[in-house]
């Protein structure tokens, strides 16, 4: 999903980079070695993240309602060109580079996907330069307070930084290809720093707003995309092959249209927003500001686990050779996934609204509570999918995932611009869960048909029951005890305390008795290291 600096997830979410070589031969050891990489992997995501509540806060305090929601807005349209100029090439060069045996043709295939890609948004993105001024209010909306000059101006930004995100983007992607996961979640941080370094001088000193935002992820592409990327070219020798870079296209070919489809998955909202939100313009910036920051803490598990996860686990799953093998270990790990990824958005849907009011730094934002439970039960599908595809990249046939992702798209627009005029930013929250649900869904059928994993239905429909019941609980609760002063702030903490408790319990007890006896001596073991 994005790049911003602060609070978007950098790493792409498709066919993401490859982790550690061939797993070993038992099955156990294989599963063991992939909680420790995923574990690896998640260091720099989690350290952005725990920064980025502070900034958040910041950001509410500096930027306001109508300025946060244009910075939600300039997410969405960062997001969206990644996907469109290529960022599932990039991922798609990773499945090829395995492929191949000799260094060289390794090295060809990372940068003829490299050149390419970047060459691509620098053209894209240089002819919307020059129809910003047009594309102003086709892209951003109206500004309320901030003039069309300044939106056009924020707009050129977005449209520079974009190749320089992407090549960036190639250069990380090589890192994790070389295994070289120290030297990555070094360079991720030490980028993100100073970026954050950048946005107190740039926003809180100068008051620069938005435009100081984005000039300070601009500094930190631009001199990450030179050392970084420009160093790696250097390397491996700049060089575009047709027939190495061909093969790759072909296959990303479907990717492309996809990455488009869940551009307007996950971002779509916040434009209908501006569109449906109200008819003053600040209003619904302020709106989009308020969906954005609930929608950030329901993001949270996402971000700091399942980004992290899928770095290690789809280059994990290719080294496995044997197809009966491959099935057996999806539909395991898809429960295992699914069930941690419940078990940890658990915690966000039942304390969103102390989340919401701790990340606040303007009162305006509060009501943004109400679309936590939405969309962090939401992401709890949107990992099943995430792990359900896996078998069509496995295969080769990706074609699947664009007829999967453009019904829910179509979905989701429909709820969106049913839901919003009803609810407002709390529709939009409905119309993400139930696209995501049933994404989740079509994305199993696709998977079962194509490639027959036995994925374990029962099981993972139970996971999906208890975060259900854990939605519920929690609106009942803040909505009918908290709100109607039934219970004072102890009483409704602690009712959400049990809640919580009784959730996990439930989670944990779709377990099997063996597995959870293995997963108590695999931490046990862990701890005494």
């Amino acid at each position: 999903m994005t790049s911003s600096s602060t609070d978007s997830p950098s790493e792409p979410e498709q066919v993401a980079g490859p982790g550690p070589g061939p797993p070993p031969e038992s099955g156990s050891t294989r599963l063991s070695g992939l909680a420790r990489h995923s574990a690896i992997y998640t260091a720099a995501p989690l350290l952005r993240q725990v920064i980025s509540i502070g900034m958040t806060w910041l950001y509410t305090g500096w930027l306001k309602g109508p300025g946060f929601g244009i910075k939600e807005t300039v997410d969405l349209w960062m997001i969206g060109l990644q996907q469109l100029l290529g960022q599932n090439v990039l991922g798609a060069m990773v499945r090829f580079y395995f492929d191949r045996e000799d260094e060289r043709e390794r090295a060809s295939v990372v940068t003829s996907c490299t050149i390419a890609i970047t060459a691509l948004a620098w053209v894209v993105c240089g002819a919307a330069f020059l129809f910003a001024g047009d594309l102003r209010g086709l892209m951003l909306g109206s500004g309320g307070d901030v003039t069309a000059d300044e939106l056009e101006t924020i707009l050129k930004l977005v449209l520079v930084l974009v190749p320089f995100q992407l090549s960036t983007l190639a250069g990380f992607y090589y890192l994790q290809i070389q295994k070289r996961s120290a030297a990555y979640t070094t360079l991720q941080t030490v980028k993100f720093v100073f970026e954050i370094g950048m946005n107190f001088w740039l926003i809180g000193a100068l008051g620069w707003g938005v435009k100081g935002f984005l000039l300070s992820m601009l500094a930190g592409e631009v001199l990450m995309s030179t050392f970084l990327t420009g160093g790696m070219l250097v390397r491996l020798g700049p060089r575009v092959e047709w027939r190495v870079l061909k093969p790759i296209l072909l296959y990303a070919a479907p990717l492309v249209p996809v990455g488009i489809c869940q551009f307007g998955l996950h971002q779509l909202d916040r434009r209908l927003l501006l569109e449906l939100g109200g008819e003053n313009g600040a209003a619904a910036q302020t709106m989009t500001g308020i969906y954005g920051l609930g929608y950030k803490v329901g993001y949270l598990v996402n971000a700091m686990l399942l980004g992290s996860f899928l770095q290690i686990w789809q280059p994990w799953i290719y080294a496995v050779k044997d197809p009966d093998e491959q099935g057996r270990l999806v539909a395991r790990v898809s429960t295992y996934c699914v069930l941690a990824i419940a078990a940890a958005t658990a915690g966000v849907i039942v304390f969103g609204r102390e989340a919401v009011a701790i990340l606040s730094g303007d009162p305006v934002f509060l009501p943004g509570w109400q679309v936590v439970p939405l969309v962090a039960s939401g992401y709890v599908a949107w990992a099943l999918y995430q792990v359900s595809q896996i078998p069509l990249f496995l295969a080769k046939r990706t074609g699947r995932l664009f007829v999967v992702n453009l019904i829910a798209l179509a979905a989701n627009v429909g709820l969106n611009v049913w839901l919003i005029p009803r609810f407002g930013f709390v529709g939009a929250g409905m119309a993400t869960c139930g696209t995501f649900a049933l994404l989740a869904l079509l994305g199993v059928i696709a998977s079962r048909e194509a490639a027959h994993v036995p994925f374990e239905a029962g099981r993972l429909a139970a996971a999906l029951a208890l975060v259900a019941a854990c939605v519920a609980g929690t609106f009942a609760i803040e909505l009918k005890l908290v709100d109607t002063r039934v219970l004072g702030t102890i009483g409704g903490l602690a009712a959400k305390a049990g809640l919580f408790a009784l959730i996990v319990l439930g989670l944990w007890r779709v377990l099997r008795r063996a597995e959870r006896g293995e997963l108590i001596t695999w931490i046990a073991a862990k701890i005494r290291r």
